[in-house]
C-alpha cells in the first residue's frame, strides 16, 4: 500500500514539476522604449551592453545611450565610411575598451567615440576587416593577417567570427573550419570542422558567435536556404548540432545560460532547448500595459543583472528585469495547497485499507481456530487473552457467544466442505444454512464486519496458505483446489489477503 502511495504521490508531481517548469520558462512582460521615451526611432537594429553597465541601443544614423530612465542620442548622419574589403556580411555592432562603437555592414565600416559622441576617423587605417572579442578588446585583420601576427591560410574561406580568452584565439570561417591559435606565440594549435566540406557550402553566408558562461562557442551559421546551430566544446574539441533548418532568417543569437539560447527573427522570439534541441517560438510578446506585440526582433541581449533587452522592428525595445515570468505567490499556494490535499487523502485511504487488512487477519485468525474446535470448546475461546484495543474488539466481543460461534462454525464447516467447489456462492451457503442471502449477510456483517463474499474467500485463503506451506502442489493446483479456475484471480486474492504472492509465501 506504501508503494501504491508513493507511485501515486510521484505521479501527482510529474505534471506538477511539469507546469512549475514551464511557467518557469515562460517569457516575461516587457516595458517598451520607444520615441516617446526618447529613442531616435523604433525600429531597432542592434542592442549591446557597455562594460560600465550602459544599454547602446542603434538605430540607423544613431546611437542610443541607456542609463537608468535617461536616453542620450547619438547621431551620425551621413557618416564617413571606411571601406573594408573582406567583410560581405550583415549589420554587425562591437564596443571596445576605449569606449568605442564601432559598426559594419557590407563591406563598410564606421565608428563613434561614445566619450565625445564623435565619429572616428578612419582614413588612415590599415585594415580589411575588424572584431572585437567577448573582452572588448579590438583585432584587425589585413587581408589574411590578424594583429599583425596571425596568419591563417586563404583556402580555409572567409573570416566571419572571431575570439579570443587568456590562452587561446578562435577564428571561425566560411567554410565551417575554426582555427585556434595560441594567444602568445601565435601558433596554430588546432583546427576543427562541423561539417563536410560538400555541406561547406549551404552555410557559407553569415555567422554568428556567442561564448556561454560555461566556456562552449555557440555559432549560428545561415546560407541562402540552410540554417544550422553549432556549439563547440574547447576542451573536448567537439561540434554538436543543436538543429538545422531549411527555414527561416535569423537576426541575432543569445545564450543566456548553459540550457537556453534566444533568436531573434522576422516572426518573433525563438527559445532553443540547448540539450534537447526543442524549438518555442514566441510570436506573441505581452508588454506590462497589457498589450500583446507582434513583431519582428533584430536584437536579443541578456544584461550583467539577468535581464532582456529585445530590439524590435517597429515597436522600440522591449525590456524586462528578468529572463523568464516569474511564478506568482497565488500560484504556488493553489500548487501547494493541491499537493497537501491528495497527500492527506492518500493518507486516508492508506490508513483505512491498513484497518482492513489488519481485520481480515484477525477475521482468519479466528476462523482458524473455530475450524480446530468443537462445540465443547466454547468457554476456552472466550477466555482467550487478547492484546487488541477494545474499541476495535466490540464485534469480536459480541461474536464470541455460544450462539454465534456455533452458527461461525456451521457456516465455516460448509465452505470447508465445499472448498474446491467453484460454483460455491453466497447463495449456495444460505441455503445450505437454511437462510435468505440478505438474512445471511446481515448476520455476517454484524458478527465479522465482513460481507459473506469475503468471509468465504477468507476460508478458501486460509485453506490455500496452508496447502502453501506443505509446499507438494503447485500454485495452479492449489488454486483448483480451493476453488479458483483462474490462476491469476487466486493470486489476486491472495496477496489482497496476505500482502504477498502465493510464490513468496510458499518460500516463506
Amino acid at each position: 500500500m506504501r508503494f501504491i502511495v508513493l507511485t501515486l504521490l510521484t505521479t501527482l508531481m510529474f505534471p506538477l514539476s511539469a507546469f512549475s517548469e514551464k511557467a518557469a520558462h515562460a517569457l516575461p512582460q516587457f516595458s517598451r522604449l520607444t520615441t516617446k521615451e526618447g529613442l531616435h526611432n523604433d525600429n531597432v537594429l542592434h542592442i549591446l551592453q557597455l562594460s560600465d553597465g550602459r544599454m547602446a541601443v542603434t538605430n540607423y544614423n544613431c546611437i542610443n545611450l541607456i542609463d537608468g530612465d535617461s536616453i542620450r542620442q547619438l547621431p551620425f548622419n551621413s557618416p564617413q565610411e571606411y571601406r573594408i574589403s573582406n567583410y560581405h556580411g550583415a549589420y554587425h555592432v562591437y564596443a571596445d575598451e576605449d569606449a568605442n562603437l564601432w559598426v559594419k555592414e557590407w563591406g563598410n565600416a564606421w565608428c563613434i567615440n561614445l566619450e565625445t559622441g564623435k565619429l572616428v576617423d578612419l582614413s588612415g587605417s590599415d585594415m580589411t576587416d575588424l572584431f572585437v572579442d567577448s573582452f572588448h578588446h579590438l583585432w584587425t585583420v589585413k587581408d589574411t593577417v590578424v594583429d599583425g601576427r596571425i596568419s591563417y591560410q586563404r583556402e580555409w574561406g572567409e573570416l566571419q567570427d572571431l575570439d579570443a580568452d587568456s590562452s587561446g584565439v578562435f577564428l571561425f570561417f566560411s567554410s565551417g573550419r575554426l582555427a585556434c591559435y595560441d594567444r602568445s606565440t601565435s601558433a596554430l594549435k588546432y583546427t576543427s570542422v562541423p561539417y563536410d566540406s560538400t555541406e561547406a557550402k549551404f552555410y557559407d553566408k553569415t555567422s554568428l558567435v556567442v561564448r556561454a558562461s560555461n566556456g562552449n562557442f555557440y555559432q549560428l551559421r545561415c546560407g541562402k536556404e540552410h540554417n544550422i546551430f553549432l556549439s563547440f566544446n574547447p576542451e573536448s574539441r567537439e561540434w554538436q548540432t543543436v538543429f538545422e533548418t531549411k527555414n527561416g532568417i535569423f537576426h541575432s543569437l543569445c545564450v543566456p545560460d548553459s540550457e537556453t539560447a534566444l533568436i531573434g527573427c522576422p516572426q518573433g522570439l525563438w527559445q532553443i532547448n540547448l540539450e534537447s534541441g526543442e524549438m518555442t517560438l514566441n510570436s506573441d510578446l505581452q508588454t506590462r500595459d497589457g498589450e500583446t506585440l507582434r513583431t519582428g526582433i533584430n536584437a536579443v541581449v541578456c544584461d550583467q543583472r539577468g535581464g532582456l533587452w529585445l530590439g524590435s522592428y517597429f515597436e522600440g525595445v522591449l525590456h524586462a528585469d528578468t529572463l523568464y515570468a516569474p511564478v506568482s505567490h497565488t500560484t504556488l499556494y493553489i500548487i501547494l495547497s493541491l499537493l497537501l490535499v491528495v497527500i492527506a487523502i492518500l493518507f486516508l485511504f492508506w490508513r483505512y485499507a491498513s484497518r482492513q487488512r489488519k481485520r481480515e487477519r484477525r477475521l482468519m485468525s479466528r476462523l482458524r481456530t473455530l475450524m480446530t474446535q468443537t462445540l465443547d470448546s466454547e468457554k476456552s475461546v472466550a477466555k482467550e487473552p487478547n492484546s487488541e484495543p477494545q474499541d476495535e474488539l466490540m464485534k469480536e466481543e459480541e461474536m464470541e457467544t455460544p450462539e454465534n460461534s456455533a452458527f461461525l462454525l456451521q457456516a465455516a464447516t460448509l465452505v470447508k466442505q465445499n472448498i474446491n467447489t467453484p460454483g460455491y456462492t453466497v447463495e449456495r451457503l444460505a441455503a445450505d444454512l437454511c437462510m435468505e442471502r440478505t438474512g445471511l449477510y446481515k448476520k455476517l456483517t454484524g458478527m465479522l464486519d465482513k460481507t459473506p463474499t469475503l468471509f468465504i474467500r477468507s476460508i478458501r485463503m486460509e485453506h490455500a496458505a496452508e496447502l502453501l506451506k506443505e509446499g507438494n502442489l503447485s500454485i495452479s493446483e492449489i488454486a483448483s483446489r480451493v476453488g479458483y479456475s483462474s490462476s491469476s484471480y487466486f493470486s489476486k486474492h491472495f496477496q489482497e489477503a496476505f500482502g504477498c504472492k502465493p510464490s513468496e509465501y510458499g518460500r516463506s
